[in-house]
C-alpha cells in the first residue's frame, strides 16, 4: 500500500498557497527574503522558496504567521488557505471573496496559461472599460499580487472564447470595440493566441477552465464555480480544453470574425 501524500507536500492545494504566499510576499513593499525567513523560524531562504514552490511541507504555524506579515487578517481568508493545504488533491474553496486573489496567483507565477472563457474575458486581457463592467458585476472580487498581470513576453496565453464574448456589447460600443482591438494588438505581439469557439460547439467545460504550468514541471488546473475554485491536476481537465480547441476556428478564420466583431462595433460608435 502506497503511503499518503504529506498535506501541503505537492498537492494542487499547496501548489496554489505557495504561489499566494509568493505573490503577497513579491507586492509587499520593504519586505526582503530575509524577513520572510526570520517571521517563518527558518534557517535558510532556500526553505522559504521550496515552500513557495510546494517543494516541501507547508506547516499550518508558518502559513499563519506569514500571513500576518503580509498583512492578512481576515478569519475566513486564513481558514480557507488553510483548507486548501489540508484537502489533498481536490480542494473546493468556498471562500469565493478572496478566491480571485489566489486565482491571480497562479497566473502571476505561471510561465504558460490556457484558458477558457464563457461569459467574460479573463482580467488580463481587459481593457480599462470592460473591466470596470466586470466589476460592476462581480463586486466582491478584488484582484491580487497586486492585481491580474498583463500577457507579457515569457508569459504565454492561450484564450478559448465562446464567440457570444465577441459580439455581447459590455460598457457599449465604444468600449467593446477598443477591448477588441487589445486583443488584436496582443495578437500581434505574439503574446496572445486566441482561439474562437463557435457557440454552436457543445463541450463540457465548465464557464471557466485554466490551465497552469507552473515552475517549468508543474500543470495545474482551476475550474471556476458558483461557489469557488476547484483546483486540481490533470489529465482530465487538459483532455477537456483539448476538445474544446478542437473545435474552434483556425487562427485565420478566428482573425476575421473578431476583426468582424471590432468593426460592427466601431460602427455602432460612430
Amino acid at each position: 500500500m502506497s503511503r499518503p501524500r504529506t498535506p501541503g507536500a505537492g498537492s494542487p492545494g499547496a501548489v496554489v498557497v505557495g504561489a499566494y504566499l509568493r505573490a503577497l510576499r513579491e507586492s509587499t513593499i520593504g519586505l526582503h527574503l530575509l524577513d520572510v525567513t526570520s517571521a517563518a523560524g527558518y534557517r535558510s531562504t532556500k526553505t522559504v522558496l521550496r515552500m513557495e514552490r510546494a517543494e516541501t511541507r507547508q506547516r499550518f504555524s508558518v502559513i499563519v504567521a506569514l500571513l500576518r506579515l503580509y498583512e492578512v487578517w481576515t478569519p475566513q481568508e486564513e481558514q480557507a488557505v488553510l483548507d486548501l493545504v489540508r484537502q489533498g488533491d481536490q480542494p473546493l474553496d468556498k471562500h469565493g471573496a478572496s478566491a480571485r486573489d489566489r486565482l491571480a496567483s497562479c497566473w502571476c507565477a505561471a510561465e504558460e496559461i490556457r484558458t477558457s472563457a464563457s461569459r467574460w474575458l479573463p482580467p488580463s486581457v481587459q481593457s480599462t472599460a470592460y473591466a470596470a463592467e466586470y466589476a460592476k458585476t462581480h463586486p466582491a472580487e478584488s484582484n491580487a499580487c497586486p492585481d491580474f498581470p498583463e500577457p507579457a513576453a515569457g508569459r504565454l496565453l492561450t484564450l478559448l472564447v465562446n464567440e457570444d464574448i465577441l459580439t455581447r456589447p459590455v460598457g457599449g460600443p465604444e468600449a467593446m470595440a477598443r477591448q477588441l482591438a487589445r486583443l488584436q494588438d496582443l495578437i500581434l505581439e505574439g503574446i496572445l493566441v486566441l482561439r474562437i469557439v463557435p457557440a454552436s460547439v457543445q463541450s463540457a467545460v465548465p464557464r471557466s477552465l485554466t490551465q497552469f504550468d507552473l515552475n517549468g514541471q508543474v500543470r495545474l488546473y482551476a475550474e471556476e464555480l458558483p461557489d469557488g475554485v476547484r483546483y486540481s491536476p490533470g489529465p482530465e481537465p487538459g483532455a477537456a480544453l483539448d476538445r474544446l480547441e478542437a473545435g474552434a476556428y483556425s487562427l485565420a478564420v478566428g482573425y476575421d470574425r473578431l476583426e468582424a466583431a471590432r468593426a460592427a462595433f466601431a460602427e455602432g460608435r460612430s
